[in-house]
């Protein structure tokens, strides 16, 4: 992990603790979108919230691919996305 500035680390790092909320997303039941009478709706939203903890983990190695390719601010946003994303899905949680 020295090929990777800490401060890079940390921010994509924090990414990672979406994947403590997958277990509320794949077994809690969270389906805000469950009540629809439309099979592909209840579908359409049962994807959505699986990628609210999925994106997370894949922008962490987003960001660090970024900056293997000379483009530490685009890794800076990648990991910045995936955060907000990640925060997202903590508040839909509760």
């Amino acid at each position: 992990m020295s090929l990777y500035p800490k401060w890079l680390l940390v921010l994509a790092g924090t990414n990672l603790l979406s994947l403590l909320l997958s277990v509320f997303y794949l077994f809690g039941g969270v389906a805000p979108w469950a009540d629809s009478a439309s099979g592909v709706v209840r579908v359409a939203g049962y994807v959505a919230v699986q990628a609210l903890w999925i994106i997370p983990v894949v922008c962490f190695f987003g960001a660090l691919r970024a900056h293997d390719h000379g483009h530490p601010w685009l890794a800076a946003f990648v990991a910045l996305a995936g955060i907000a994303l990640g925060g997202l899905g903590l508040i839909l949680l509760f």
